[in-house]
């Protein structure tokens, strides 16, 4: 019945995005109750390889405050985000939104690609919001990785190749692929560069 009621919210939040949507639910400051992400890979990739973390105005944007705002304000509001914006754009995230919501100390942001939300889209963005952060509050479930894992994870963000992770925490290399797959298991991710990207995202390491 959950997994039916969140997927008719996700549902809504593609059919009123363009080239996809990122939502993080639940963040504590620690842990995310809840990830997904329909951008493409290839931005998802990039995303981690330029280290957007730090620039990443809809992040700044969430954690701040609570609201709704389109990606040309944040440009406005964030103009050290310039070069994030322009990269975006080039993979096809020329326009879009931003929301979030703040409940007992804890963030959930949602960013949509696309054309400035109608009221009655927004009103579905929020709905939906609101909605996945009650599910999984509920079910009380936050992902969170083992120390082994995070210690592989911080040097492959640093651009260490497996054997060289291997080799500097004195492990064997199929070790660190089993760290590694542990990590992508535990916050659902598909691929490493997702896996990358949504715990640095998220200050999983």
């Amino acid at each position: 019945m959950i997994s039916d009621i969140a997927g008719v919210h996700l549902r809504s939040l593609d059919n009123i995005s363009e080239c996809g949507f990122s939502l993080g639910v639940g963040f504590d400051g620690a842990n995310i109750a809840f990830l997904k992400s329909t951008y493409s890979r290839e931005w998802q990739e990039r995303y981690v390889a330029q280290r957007y973390l730090d620039l990443d105005p809809t992040i700044k944007f969430g954690v701040a405050g609570t609201g709704s705002i389109t990606w040309e304000e944040l440009r406005v509001r964030y103009p050290e985000s310039e070069r994030f914006f322009d990269d975006a754009a080039r993979h096809g995230l020329i326009q879009g939104n931003t929301l979030s919501i703040h409940v007992d100390g804890q963030v959930s942001i949602v960013s949509s690609s696309g054309p400035k939300w109608t009221d009655a889209e927004r009103r579905l963005a929020k709905a939906a919001l609101y909605t996945l952060y009650s599910l999984h509050h509920e079910q009380t479930r936050h992902y969170s990785i083992s120390r082994q894992a995070q210690d592989v994870l911080r040097l492959m963000c640093a651009g260490l190749k497996d054997q060289e992770i291997a080799e500097r925490l004195g492990v064997k290399l199929e070790t660190v692929r089993q760290r590694r797959r542990g990590a992508m298991q535990a916050v659902e991710a598909t691929s490493t560069a997702q896996l990358i990207s949504l715990v640095i995202k998220f200050g999983l390491i």
